[in-house]
């Protein structure tokens, strides 16, 4: 039966990991590895599926979908402040003079969460 082989590339596919950890992880656990027949003069090489399969097991485990993360719906001003505590001194001063000069709506659109920054009143064309 002829054996089996796999490249770095088709490895990063099924794991989601980089061919360049992959490559890392192959020298460090020393996979059996071979020139990939068919390329010339470069570095291509390809791993004897033996040697990669406990780590293919292993990546499709850690690999499986992550439960949807939520986080408790918690009172607006409680949010905000929390943050503004978490703000250094000087960026305490900085944000809310620019609160002071540009107020909420400048705030916003600065951040790109108006829908019609002020001096575009125009309808969209959807």
């Amino acid at each position: 039966m002829a054996e089996k082989w796999i490249t770095p590339k088709e490895i990063a596919q099924l794991t989601g990991y980089t061919e360049q950890s992959i490559n890392q992880r192959a020298a460090k656990e020393k996979w059996r590895k071979q020139p990939r027949p068919g390329i010339q003069g470069g570095k291509a090489h390809e791993f004897a599926f033996e040697s990669v399969e406990t780590f293919l097991t292993e990546a499709k485990r850690i690999k499986e979908d992550p439960e949807e993360y939520s986080v408790p719906i918690a009172n607006p001003k409680e949010i905000w402040t929390a943050t503004f505590q978490r703000l250094t001194k000087k960026e305490r001063v900085q944000i809310t003079h620019f609160i002071l000069r540009e107020g909420i709506s400048g705030l916003l659109a600065r951040l790109g969460l108006m829908e019609n920054p002020a001096g575009n009143n125009k309808a969209s064309k959807d």
